[in-house]
């Protein structure tokens, strides 16, 4: 019998993640073992471990993964025109986004904030970081050309994210029926003008 080809390392890694990134939606990260990885991605564990050389550094390339697609997502949009017509377009990405990995980003909501272990929470916290500046780049243009009041472009951004968040919870508790895209136009009516009504004033 012929031998089968090898596949190249760059494929073999792909697979083993997104072999662990169903292991994970389907089990949780505590009740997942590399040999669940190995056996979701056909592969031996032996033949796993010389791409990954434990669990925890498993998920944190998972995670990473998961964030360097989102990233080449929205470096993708293009920022030409109005800075507020991209950021529009950023939320509706985002949107996107969390509708195609639902499953996985419920799951990683219910977890701890160590979901996989130390390594995972470094990731999370400099793409975090990293995802933050992106956004408050593309709000500090709108600030510019005057299509939001001026404010702290860092503190937008944050506001910008919670809003994502929010929408996601929303379609976690059953509460958002459908697509979460089609309501970019409602996410950015929010974030441009709050819940205030006409007039309304902030109490002591």
């Amino acid at each position: 019998m012929s031998r089968a080809r090898t596949k190249p390392a760059a494929v073999r890694r792909q697979e083993i993640l997104r072999a662990a990134s169903r292991a994970l939606i389907g089990r949780g990260y505590h009740n997942v073992h590399l040999d669940d990885v190995a056996l979701e991605a056909g592969l031996s564990k032996g033949t796993l471990y010389l791409y990954f050389k434990d669990k925890e550094s498993l998920f944190a390339a998972v995670l990473d993964d998961v964030l360097d697609r989102l990233e080449e997502r929205l470096k993708a949009l293009s920022v030409e025109g109005p800075a507020l017509d991209a950021l529009s377009r950023m939320a509706a990405e985002m949107l996107d986004f969390v509708d195609e990995n639902q499953d996985f980003l419920i799951q990683f909501s219910r977890e701890k904030p160590d979901l996989c272990g130390k390594r995972a929470g470094k990731v999370l916290q400099s793409r975090f970081g990293e995802h933050l500046r992106f956004i408050s780049d593309g709000i500090a243009r709108c600030v510019k050309e005057g299509s939001v009041r001026k404010h702290d472009p860092a503190l937008g951004s944050l506001f910008f994210i919670s809003l994502v968040r929010m929408f996601m919870l929303q379609k976690v508790m059953g509460r958002a029926k459908g697509l979460l895209r089609p309501k970019a136009d409602q996410f950015m009516d929010m974030f441009l003008h709050g819940l205030g009504g006409k007039g309304a004033k902030a109490h002591a």
